[in-house]
């Protein structure tokens, strides 16, 4: 049945409404649960469109629409909207991905699809489900982390679903994907300055190709837990933000409380955290509950706040297995502590002290605190040097944990907040969520530092309002 002229255009146009619409087509008798995350979705993928991100990361619990959204719905509205576009769509195994690709092509042959769509016509001569090109050199090809891309390239990659969940406990394949990821995926953008990746996926592991890619700090994250367990701003159009507050369900005439909880016992709490929170900790970690953070008022200025303080965790040598140079920025004001900025590179030491000098001219903080050891204790000489007032050297006389442990307790009761609108924000919780036990602790060891020179001056801030070196 042919779409009305209104209705076409409405699929045209409107990716949250072609979603709906192949949902039945490919579902038919099947209720559609709407919710505000496949509105959040689509604006997602349209931002991917108009190349205002190149790095999207989609996590969410399992049945909730997002493969449907992201792999299937997605190539047949981009590829309908433009037959030239060429998009390459990755799955951890060829079956998963096949079936992906087998929706996608069940669609883009429909009557009501070539109504909406006339411009697209499909290749006959190249129409697998492995390999559909469009008369026009369009391309949807299908394969899986490891199959052949040799000589294969897109304008898009979308990657769903990278690992099998009985497999993630492995470091051997998990190393195996992120080698993967960097060394083929990557390179197989036909422009990598304009070319975007796509990743969706339920959290499995700490250590999983999501962690990694949060980590680097380089990618834009919708993070929707199962329950929300912090106040979060979703935008849903580039005016419309929908908050999520702590305890609200994400779509609950799909699944409500009482089958989340039967989830909980049935997998245990620890994989029911995993995979529906998108919070893996490992054994020994949650010392910090990523709930405990508060959230900035948006309408807060940097000369709102009482003081500024920076907090450097300096690292000597570059490389995959070192730590990270990271610089926290913190604003005091009343009885909160807030997180404004994250930054977090590995440098050399000339770079790390040019960047250093450009960050406290951009904040102009009342005062640096830099781990005096190693090459920390150079840094703390350079700032010195340039600018003597205002700069501390700290040396932990503590291990990490016992530092980090007696502040826990200020982020407990909701004094230390964070914006989530920064792309920061996920890598920085997700890292103190793990503590002590994730790959990397050099944000959660800013922290601490920072926490614990404001103890050590508050005396004085509250006499003084600023600090002084």
């Amino acid at each position: 049945m042919t779409p009305s002229d209104t209705l076409a255009a409405l699929y045209f146009y409107n990716p949250c409404a072609f979603v709906e619409r192949a949902f039945y087509e490919l579902n038919p008798g099947a209720a559609y649960h709407y919710g505000h995350h496949i509105r959040a979705i689509c604006y997602q993928l349209e931002r991917v469109l108009r190349g205002e991100t190149r790095r999207l990361l989609i996590l969410m619990p399992p049945r909730h629409l997002k493969s449907h959204c992201v792999t299937v719905a997605f190539p047949a509205w981009v590829l309908g909207r433009d037959p030239t576009k060429r998009i390459v769509t990755i799955s951890y195994g060829a079956s998963l991905s096949e079936t992906f690709s087998r929706q996608s092509r069940h669609l883009m042959l429909t009557e009501w699809y070539r109504a909406v769509f006339p411009d697209l016509q499909i290749d006959p001569a190249k129409a697998s489900v492995e390999e559909l090109l469009t008369t026009k050199a369009g391309l949807r090809l299908s394969t899986s982390i490891g199959g052949a891309l040799t000589g294969k390239g897109g304008d898009m990659l979308i990657i769903d679903d990278p690992m099998k969940a009985d497999e993630v406990a492995s470091e051997t394949r998990r190393e195996a994907v992120w080698d993967w990821f960097n060394s083929t995926a990557v390179t197989r953008l036909n422009s990598p300055n304009e070319g975007a990746i796509i990743v969706v996926a339920q959290r499995l592991h700490e250590d999983d190709l999501a962690g990694r890619l949060i980590a680097t700090g380089d990618w834009d994250v919708l993070e929707l837990p199962a329950i929300e367990t912090r106040k979060r701003e979703i935008h849903l159009t580039g005016d419309l933000i929908w908050t999520r507050k702590p305890g609200e369900i994400l779509l609950p005439d799909h699944m409500g409380r009482a089958e989340l909880d039967q989830y909980r016992r049935s997998m245990g709490s620890r994989a029911f955290e995993t995979q529906y929170q998108q919070a893996p900790v490992p054994e020994g970690g949650g010392i910090i509950k990523p709930e405990w953070f508060g959230a900035i008022p948006t309408l807060l200025r940097r000369c709102d706040y009482e003081a500024v303080i920076q907090s450097w965790d300096p690292a000597a040598v570059p490389g995959e297995s070192n730590d990270f140079s990271v610089c926290t920025t913190w604003g005091l004001v009343g009885k909160h502590v807030d997180l404004l900025d994250v930054h977090r590179r590995q440098y050399l030491y000339p770079d790390l002290k040019k960047a250093a000098m450009t960050l406290r001219s951009k904040w102009q903080p009342d005062l640096i605190v830099v781990e005096a050891v190693g090459v920390g204790h150079s840094l703390y000489g350079d700032l010195r040097r340039a600018q003597p007032a205002g700069i501390r050297g700290s040396t932990p006389r503590k291990s990490k944990v016992e530092r980090m442990s007696i502040q826990s307790a200020k982020i407990e009761a909701g004094e230390v907040r964070i914006r989530n609108d920064t792309p920061w924000c996920e890598s920085f919780i997700a890292e103190a969520a793990a503590f002590p036990n994730g790959k990397y602790d050099d944000q959660v060891d800013s922290m601490s530092q920072a926490l614990y020179a404001l103890d050590c001056r508050l005396h004085e801030l509250r006499h003084c309002s600023r600090f002084k070196g």
